[in-house]
Order: structure tokens, then C-alpha cells, then sequence
């Protein structure tokens, strides 16, 4: 069985994380807004940014494996 690591482009990763900071800044400046929520926010926000950074500077930073049965 082969097996295939799936990787996004380095500026498709970055353009990822670059959204993930967006996300964070609309949640500080929203913070007093919205309660508890935010935390939730914020910690997609950081999420995001380390899984695309991940992905564009990891050498094994495979989002999907594709296996081939033979």
C-alpha cells in the first residue's frame, strides 16, 4: 500500500494564518461584547494560525495522507 502526503502551498498556508490574526484582532476589539464566547474565538483564532503555520513550515506537515490499495 502507498501512501501519498497531501500539503498545501506555502502562500495558501499563509494566507490561512494571516486570517487566523484577522480573526483574533476582531475578537480583542470585540471582547467587552461578547461574554464568554470569545475565549472560544480566540482559541479558534490560535488554532488557526498554528495549524496553517504548521502546515507551511513543517517539513512532515501533511494535512490529509492519501493511501492507495494495491
Amino acid at each position: 500500500m502507498s501512501s501519498f502526503r497531501v500539503k498545501p502551498s506555502k502562500p495558501v498556508a499563509i494566507f490561512g494564518a494571516v486570517f487566523g490574526v484577522a480573526i483574533l484582532v476582531f475578537g480583542f476589539v470585540n471582547a467587552n461584547k461578547s461574554g464568554g464566547f470569545i475565549w472560544l474565538w480566540l482559541i479558534a483564532g490560535v488554532a488557526i494560525i498554528g495549524f496553517n503555520l504548521w502546515a507551511a513550515f513543517s517539513k512532515n506537515g501533511a494535512t490529509e495522507v492519501i493511501s492507495r490499495k494495491e
